[in-house]
């Protein structure tokens, strides 16, 4: 009697998150079966997943290899991972500028993009009341408008960040779809940017990748 095989990858994630929905349009671009592992945020991490992620952190990609596991963490390193690991994939470097390019703009949107658009949300949603701090999101969220801005101006040239698709529109696809939750965002203002979002929601990879109503719950 034949028996399946377990699939290669098995991938930790809190399915809200962004960046593990990025990893999952990675893991769909490259034709990737994993194993989905859901943890909780405040949950305590047991011994054996800070093995694979030391600071507790997600997402984290684990490879069952036959010599035993890879395991990589922080959804930069998963991206550039999984773009050397399948060299055939539509997120592969093309050559070394365009590697340069795609990693340029990860970088970016990792530590300066992702982390200011956390800032305005967490200050708009989370200091409410009294607790409010209407300078500070002033501030941050006329910085995210002019970084919205230069995206915009760079994209009226091109179709995606690196000129072809790459791990730099894999991340930034889940917090582009995270804009809509800014308010007073005027996104009509930025054409070509949200033409941009359409053309990577309009991807294979995209379907099915946020967790469905009914699982939020």
């Amino acid at each position: 009697m034949a028996t399946s095989k377990a699939p290669p990858f098995t991938l930790y994630e809190y399915r809200a998150s962004p960046f593990c929905v990025a990893v999952r349009i990675a893991l769909n671009e490259c034709g990737v079966t994993f194993t989905p592992r859901e943890v909780e945020p405040d949950k305590e991490r047991t011994a054996a997943f800070l093995r694979r992620s030391p600071f507790g952190r997600l997402p984290a990609l684990v490879e069952h290899r036959p010599s035993g596991e890879l395991s990589i963490f922080e959804s930069p390193a998963i991206l550039h991972f999984l773009a050397e690991r399948f060299e055939k994939s539509s997120l592969a470097f093309n050559d070394l500028s365009s590697k340069a390019q795609a990693l340029s703009w990860l970088s970016f949107l990792s530590s300066g993009f992702g982390d200011l658009l956390w800032r305005v949300l967490t200050e708009a949603h989370i200091y409410e009341g009294p607790d409010a701090r209407p300078k500070m999101l002033a501030t941050f969220h006329e910085e995210l408008e002019q970084q919205v801005d230069v995206l915009d101006k760079h994209l009226a040239r091109r179709a995606f960040l690196a000129g072809d698709y790459s791990i730099a529109d894999t991340l930034a696809t889940p917090l582009l779809d995270l804009l809509d939750q800014v308010k007073g965002l005027d996104m009509d203002g930025y054409p070509h940017l949200l033409s941009w979002r359409e053309r990577l929601r309009g991807r294979p990879s995209y379907k099915g990748v946020w967790p469905a109503e009914k699982e939020e719950k």
